[in-house]
């Protein structure tokens, strides 16, 4: 084999070492793409994953702070209306001294106050009231209350107040929870 012969060999032998090494290489070069593609859309998942899963949390704590504001709203209209009924009602009792109602509910009070205590000695009334009381009343009345119904005293200082808004401050709590239960089985 000539020099030159050998020459071309080694030189052919030498590109075809150099196509195989760059073969290589752009094997390497395309795995490492395909990797870095692959690790890129891993990464892109994860974080929409996150992301979903961020903005799912965040949508139910919106919704559960929306559901607890409207029933904060829903009980504070109630108790707003349930205040506005009692004073409705309490406007009402303070106007009966005098009305053409008056004279029998004052009576009515009169006579629950002594029945439940015979020992009285003195029974309060509104003087608006005082007038229209009958004459047969057992016990003095004495016209000095501010407001409807009866204040029922004996002489050792007991007494039974069964005046209008007495009564309706010690019924108010079962009125306003019956209230309350009819509007709950409305909604």
């Amino acid at each position: 084999m000539a020099l030159r012969d050998l020459l071309t060999a080694l030189e052919e032998e030498g590109a075809a070492e150099h196509e195989r090494a760059q073969q290589d290489r752009r094997r390497q070069a395309s795995q490492l793409l395909v990797d870095a593609q692959e690790r890129a859309a891993e990464i892109h998942q994860h974080g929409v994953a996150e992301a979903e899963t961020t903005a799912r949390q965040e949508a139910e704590d919106l919704l559960i702070t929306a559901r607890f504001r409207a029933r904060r709203a829903v009980r504070t209209a109630r108790d707003d209306a349930l205040e506005e009924v009692l004073d409705k009602v309490r406007r009402q009792l303070e106007a009966l001294p005098g009305s053409p109602d008056g004279p029998a509910m004052a009576a009515a009070c009169v006579e629950e106050a002594v029945a439940v205590m015979p020992q009285a000695t003195t029974v309060r009334v509104h003087p608006a009231d005082a007038a229209t009381l009958r004459p047969d009343t057992t016990v003095p009345v004495v016209a000095d209350l501010e407001h409807g119904g009866a204040i029922a005293e004996d002489d050792q200082g007991r007494y039974i107040d069964n005046t209008y808004l007495t009564r309706l401050a010690n019924t108010w709590p079962e009125i306003r929870a019956g209230l309350s239960n009819s509007w709950n089985q409305d909604s």
